[in-house]
């Protein structure tokens, strides 16, 4: 507790990533999770020595396996070392004067159809011991993921901005993934290189071994096929400065998320979600590093590789325009596993095109091998119907964007320009024909009756405004959409104009859920005669898995904790005959994985409490220390054979 630094004293933290939703798999299709589950190790305590007939100990990292629930485990996976630069070593000799970054990626995991009425399911991360003669495998613990909600296919149909699950959603993680010709084996995931990472232990001290110059470097876009980076998306508001020391950033949306950009627009008071639009300006950084990206304008993928954006449509009223470029106004609502495309924001066109006129297009994120560079494409835009460029209609607007470089921003490091590689105007080609997806008539469930001989494909279209519910939330103000005319000449308000963008400008997004793991296992544990060597950096394995990890979300102080017994009930009657006279003072504290049969102690910073009571699974009560405390004393619960589980509530 004392230390000024945890991770450097020993503490381990296991961070599990995953996708907010999975695609099922039918029959012998193999729908593999998209990013793949991944678990980051942290900490250099993991090392432990490896015993084998005849051989010295050797010291060894630990193994893990991911597996999702209700399928079979698969294969142990191979975990990637690095230090806090990035940079590989060998497990053989890991180096000093850093921290040990291991990552574990769930390659080729799927979701079957053995259980139909399955709507969620998890990603486990078992980690184990190096393995020994004497027992293959110590598990060290299961580790899960946040809950996977399964679907069928991404709906192709616009999503409702209360429906928050399938929503992107402001201050959210996400995942960004690319594919030619729809192919899975080239699938890449963007991520950040030149960066080094800013994880930090449970105290919020940074990891030890960081290198300012390195931190310092210029970062840049690339794409991978073997890992994936979690971006947190942020609404921003381009009329704000992007940085300096006069403009305080907002705080985090989680305690252990890097500070925001300065120009991100501020939560709600109340927390309620606030959806990401199309045509709205953005910003991604990056959760491993803290880089931010310049400001982008997140495009809707209508179909193939066309994007649409613009303005309102002739005759509509009352559709947002909030954060969007000059002239434009809000489209749909971002919704998960949907084809999007980021155009490059300039601030120094910030003036509406001449009327009837669409606009000069800018330049787009593009995915070429492994580099992430811009794209501008080589037809400009045109509107979607002859009829948004009538004189009297309100054409869309948005401002040149530069062809590759990109202005300045709320980034971590100097050098924005230098944040996608130099290419050529003409460098990347547009998609062939023949790569364009087929359109899918996925419109919900529409009940239709059998009267008319018309297709199913076609009755989708015309009869979709049939269904009150839905025509009302196309027309919705929330919605930023506008159905007037929408049936008839395929355009609607935030997509009166289009351009086709070629195919290595399409992304993929999906929204991610991370949660963090944080123990601490001492150099000697009571119930085991076992110690470490500090020498060897070898640490004992605990004599059984520290999961499940007991945690502590919150506390009721006394007077607010009392319960006033009913007086109907004899039970309570006896209560009040006989009372605790620990009551008055008796905290209750709120949490999870608290065990009658394991009971933890629970400490205020280093000071025990006198007196625990475990009375549930997610209760129990405790007296704190009689002597005086610091302000903002840090809760750890503490596990009989000595393993430490750190929370983030403070006390008082």
């Amino acid at each position: 507790m004392n230390t000024p630094n945890r991770i450097g004293h020993g503490e381990r933290a296991v961070i599990v990533m995953s996708s907010k939703v999975a695609q099922k798999s039918y029959g012998t299709e193999k729908r593999f999770l998209c990013p793949p589950p991944t678990a980051i190790m942290i900490g250099n305590s993991w090392w432990s020595d490896s015993f084998r007939r005849g051989e010295d100990a050797k010291l060894a990292p630990p193994r893990a396996v991911i597996s999702i629930s209700g399928e079979p485990s698969p294969q142990e996976g191979s975990i990637e070392w690095t230090g806090t630069s990035g940079k590989t070593f060998d497990v053989a000799d890991p180096p000093s004067g850093t921290t040990y970054i291991g990552r574990c990626v769930g390659k080729q995991l799927f979701i079957s159809d053995v259980d139909e009425k399955r709507k969620k399911v998890e990603a486990l991360v078992k980690i184990m011991a190096p393995a020994s003669d004497e027992d293959p495998e110590r598990v060290i613990g299961t580790f899960s993921s946040r809950p996977i909600k399964v679907i069928s296919k991404p709906s192709k149909k616009r999503q409702s901005a209360k429906n928050l699950e399938l929503c992107i959603n402001h201050g959210s993680t996400i995942s960004l993934f690319h594919r030619l010709r729809s192919q899975t084996v080239s699938t890449k995931y963007l991520c950040v290189s030149g960066s080094g990472s800013s994880f930090k232990g449970s105290d919020g001290a940074s990891l030890p071994g960081i290198d300012a110059r390195h931190r310092n470097a210029t970062p840049s876009f690339v794409a991978r096929t073997a890992s994936w980076d979690p971006f947190v998306i942020y609404i921003v508001d381009v009329n704000k400065p992007p940085g300096g020391a006069e403009v305080p950033p907002p705080p985090p949306p989680q305690p252990d998320y890097p500070s925001p950009p300065p120009n991100a627009i501020t939560f709600t008071n109340n927390g309620s979600q606030i959806p990401v639009y199309y045509n709205q300006t953005v910003v991604l950084q990056c959760l491993t590093s803290g880089v931010v990206s310049p400001v982008l304008i997140i495009r809707k993928v209508d179909h193939a590789t066309v994007v649409v954006g613009g303005g309102l449509q002739e005759g509509a009223k009352g559709v947002p325009d909030s954060y969007c470029p000059p002239g434009e106004v809000c489209g749909d609502p971002v919704s998960q596993l949907h084809k999007i495309a980021f155009e490059v924001y300039d601030a120094a066109k910030s003036v509406a095109p001449p009327s009837g006129s669409p606009g000069d297009t800018g330049s787009f994120l593009s995915c070429m091998g492994e580099k992430v560079n811009t794209y501008r494409p080589v037809e400009g835009r045109s509107w979607t119907s002859p009829a948004n460029s009538s004189p009297g209609s309100h054409p869309p607007s948005l401002p040149d964007s530069p062809l590759i470089s990109t202005p300045t921003s709320a980034v971590a490091i100097n050098g924005t320009s230098d944040y996608f590689a130099r290419m050529g105007n003409n460098s990347l080609p547009p998609s062939p024909p023949d790569a364009d997806f087929p359109p899918s008539s996925d419109g919900g469930r529409v009940k239709r009756g059998k009267r008319n001989s018309i297709s199913s494909t076609t009755s989708a279209i015309t009869k979709a405004p049939k269904g009150r519910r839905r025509q009302n939330s196309q027309s919705s103000t929330s919605s930023g959409r506008a159905s007037s005319n929408s049936g008839d000449n395929g355009a609607s308000s935030g997509a009166v104009w289009q351009v086709d963008i070629g195919e290595t400008s399409v992304w993929t997004i999906v929204g991610t859920d991370q949660v963090r793991y944080n123990f601490y296992v001492p150099p000697v544990l009571f119930d085991s005669p076992q110690s470490s060597n500090m020498a060897s950096l070898s640490f004992p394995i605990p004599s059984k898995p520290v999961t499940p990890i007991p945690g502590v979300v919150k506390y009721l102080m006394p007077d607010r904790a009392a319960e006033a017994p009913k007086s109907t009930c004899p039970s309570s009657r006896a209560a009040m005959t006989k009372p605790n006279p620990l009551a008055s003072k008796q905290l209750t504290v709120y949490g999870e994985n608290f065990s009658k049969a394991d009971p933890v102690a629970v400490f205020f910073g280093s000071e025990p409490s006198p007196h625990v009571e475990i009375r549930c699974t997610e209760v129990l009560t405790c007296l704190p220390p009689e002597g005086p405390l610091p302000k903002r004393t840090q809760m750890l619960l503490v596990r009989g054979d000595g393993v430490v589980f750190p929370s983030t509530v403070l006390y008082p």
